[in-house]
């Protein structure tokens, strides 16, 4: 594979928390292994309105790495669509769910290990309404949230905390999510954000 084409894989590499560099030797904690391809711990929620075209900026953070990522949202009342891209333009992965059937194809660059479904998932535990989220958490999950976060845990133990770190009502567009299960942290800029006519 050409050099110039390993950074974008980085990227989404880490954002599922896959790319942990292990010393020569170090085997990796048994009391949490990393899964060969990462899931979601709830399921994806419903479709939520309004009609929405969202651009973000997605900056994966983990140890002694950072990549950064665009993410296209198009989103309304009965359908997800999500685009990602690499800040050059290069598409890395589509997805579309419409409440029941979730499709995802990706770059054939795009090493079998990105879950493209972990990466909504964390978007919609920060931006989906509280009360949708929680109607769709396995029981052994609990969601809490306060005016500048969001925590959910599994079996009292704490997986993903969410930081918003600006407030704005409808979208916060500066937010930090880390996700202890999977060990990487992610920034997300939101550049644009327009409501458009279903």
């Amino acid at each position: 594979m050409p050099r110039r084409r390993l950074a974008p894989l980085v990227c989404v590499i880490g954002l599922t928390g896959c790319a942990a560099t292990q010393a020569p030797g170090v085997s990796p904690p048994p009391a949490e292994p990393v899964a060969a391809r990462p899931r979601p711990l709830f399921p994806i929620a419903p479709p939520q309105g309004p009609a929405r075209r969202i651009v973000q900026k997605l900056t994966a953070h983990w140890p002694g790495r950072e990549e950064t990522l665009l993410c296209i949202l198009e989103l309304d009342s009965t359908h997800i669509a999500m685009a990602g891209l690499t800040q050059d333009g290069l598409s890395l992965f589509n997805l579309s769910y419409d409440g029941k059937t979730l499709e995802a194809d990706k770059n054939p660059w795009v090493p079998e290990l990105v879950a493209p479904e972990l990466i909504i998932a964390d978007l919609q535990l920060v931006y989906w309404p509280l009360a949708v989220l929680q109607k769709n958490l396995p029981k052994q999950l609990k969601l809490e949230a306060g005016p500048d976060f969001r925590r959910l845990s599994e079996q009292g133990k704490p997986r993903i905390e969410v930081r918003y770190i600006s407030q704005e009502d409808a979208w916060p567009r500066t937010v930090e999510l880390t996700n202890l299960q999977y060990h990487y942290r992610l920034t997300i800029d939101t550049v644009s954000y327009e409501v458009v006519s279903e």
